[in-house]
């Protein structure tokens, strides 16, 4: 009786290791497959960040434009020239509204 114990045990002993390899086997395709999705999304998120990353760039670079375009409208608003040019538009104006009475 004890002989036959003891074969059992062993006998179980195959048995567990069989479905734990098995379980082991599969364990492992799960993670494979897991790491190929992760490894699909996350290509596609550097994609989608490579597009983001390339749009701000053109809009920083088309706000520095504006913002020396601006300083420079500024920079002329601000000239003697422009003021003078911009009285002398409004004499303009009001000889011609007179001339037109």
């Amino acid at each position: 009786m004890a002989d036959q114990a003891a074969s059992d045990e062993v006998t179980n002993t195959f048995d567990l290791d069989g479905v734990s390899l098995v379980q082991a086997l599969r364990d492992v395709e799960v993670a494979n497959a897991r790491v190929i999705d992760l490894t699909k999304r996350l290509t596609s998120m550097n994609k989608e960040l490579v597009k983001a990353t390339t749009a701000l760039q053109k809009a920083q670079l088309r706000n520095r434009q504006l913002d020396a375009r601006i300083k420079e409208l500024e920079k002329i608003e601000g000239s003697r020239a422009f003021r003078s040019a911009r009285v002398a538009g409004r004499l303009a104006s009001g000889v011609r509204s007179r001339l037109a009475k």
